[in-house]
């Protein structure tokens, strides 16, 4: 399947020169096409960068290498005065932050690379990243933004204080974001997402659609986001893409809009998503686990919730689809499920309460009205 959708990446890619949706980084301060990156000078494949550098400067000296393998941080403090951007190798590059701080410079975000075309990022996908073991990147206005990468992992980091998301992943396939903690984040927290916005339709870069730039198969595990107080986005976020898991994960702190979020909507490709072992600590105000389908199914296979709320749904069941529930030891007073009207359902070893539809469920599609429930498969509940 992943085959295809490169091959139909390239039969829609747009010249090199096409004008790029604006971002906080600047057109020119991005390596332009393939072209640009192979006629370098830079023959070496390892720089190490002290807390005396400029380290932005660093980079841009380093952003036409087609030899870097290492990156490496001598353990300090670093205060960012621009963004660090990413060289493009079509190999692996490895940034070690060997516990060091990173205090960047606020609108701007720490470690980017996008492409300017979808042809381009065809060509950017072959660079993979191993970005790991920084003490903490606080501030900046993303911690990470990546456009067009394949088997990147982010690795024992902590954000803090980032104003739009701690990771944001554009059309990042079968990566994965491990042992990460998301400290205060004034919107998102982890974004995967394609290149075309689920809701304004508005492109990242041209040339690309809600199949053709997904973050399929990608993984989140064992990643914690503490949410400020006034926080107003997600905590996890994945948008338009299929086969991602979130095993292992935390969503606690202050309140904010939601905990996850899986939008699948106008996306005839994300047909899976599934949650093992969640841990959510806080109350959303728009509802937690949100699941906007097309389709698709939705699973989750363990989850502990510590607190319920009357005014917002545990979980919120946006549209019909199919809805895979296992292992919910535990559901709270004031928890409920808003659902749509007609989903598909499976329960499976939860708690008795959670099996009372009349009671905690409630149709958020026709008020008033019980949910139909021809399409409920429930088996094996558990006695407390």
């Amino acid at each position: 399947m992943l085959i295809c959708i490169f091959a139909a990446n390239l039969l829609q890619g747009k010249d090199a020169n096409s004008t790029l949706r604006k971002t906080e980084v600047s057109k020119e301060s991005v390596v332009k096409n393939f072209a640009d990156i192979s006629a370098t000078k830079n023959t070496e494949s390892a720089i190490t960068i002290t807390p005396a550098d400029d380290v932005a400067a660093v980079f841009r000296s380093i952003a036409d290498s087609r030899t870097i393998k290492y990156i490496r941080f001598e353990p300090g403090v670093y205060t960012l005065r621009d963004t660090l951007v990413l060289p493009r190798t079509g190999s692996l590059v490895i940034i070690d932050g060997q516990g060091s701080r990173i205090v960047a410079a606020k609108g701007k975000p720490v470690f980017y690379s996008l492409p300017a075309t979808q042809s381009q990022a065809m060509v950017f996908n072959k660079t993979r990243y191993l970005i790991k073991d920084f003490g903490q990147i606080t501030g900046g206005s993303r911690g990470v933004f990546i456009g067009s990468s394949f088997n990147t992992v982010i690795s024992n980091v902590e954000f803090m204080d980032q104003e739009i998301a701690a990771i944001d992943l554009v059309f990042c396939l079968m990566c994965r974001v491990e042992q990460v903690l998301v400290t205060n984040p004034m919107h998102d927290g982890i974004v995967l997402r394609t290149a075309v916005d689920g809701e304004t339709k508005d492109q990242v870069w041209p040339g690309t659609s809600f199949n053709n730039s997904q973050c399929n198969h990608t993984v989140l595990e064992s990643c914690r986001v503490y949410n400020r107080k006034g926080c107003t986005g997600t905590s996890f976020s994945i948008l338009q893409s299929t086969g991602v898991r979130l095993i292992d994960c935390i969503s606690e702190g202050w309140e904010n809009e939601r905990a996850v979020f899986f939008d699948a909507a106008g996306c005839t490709t994300a047909k899976l998503f599934k949650i093992q072992n969640f841990h959510l600590e806080h109350a959303p105000r728009d509802g937690a686990m949100v699941f906007r389908s097309f389709g698709s199914t939705v699973e989750i296979d363990g989850l502990f919730l510590q607190i319920g709320s009357e005014t917002a749904p545990a979980i919120w069941l946006m549209n019909n689809g199919n809805y895979i529930f296992k292992n919910i030891p535990w559901w709270p007073e004031g928890a409920w499920v808003r659902s749509s009207h007609s989903p598909a359902v499976v329960i499976q070893h939860c708690t008795n309460r959670f099996y009372n539809i009349n009671k905690y469920w409630r149709n958020g599609e026709r008020e008033g009205e019980k949910i139909f429930r021809e399409y409920f498969r429930t088996s094996d509940d558990l006695v407390r």
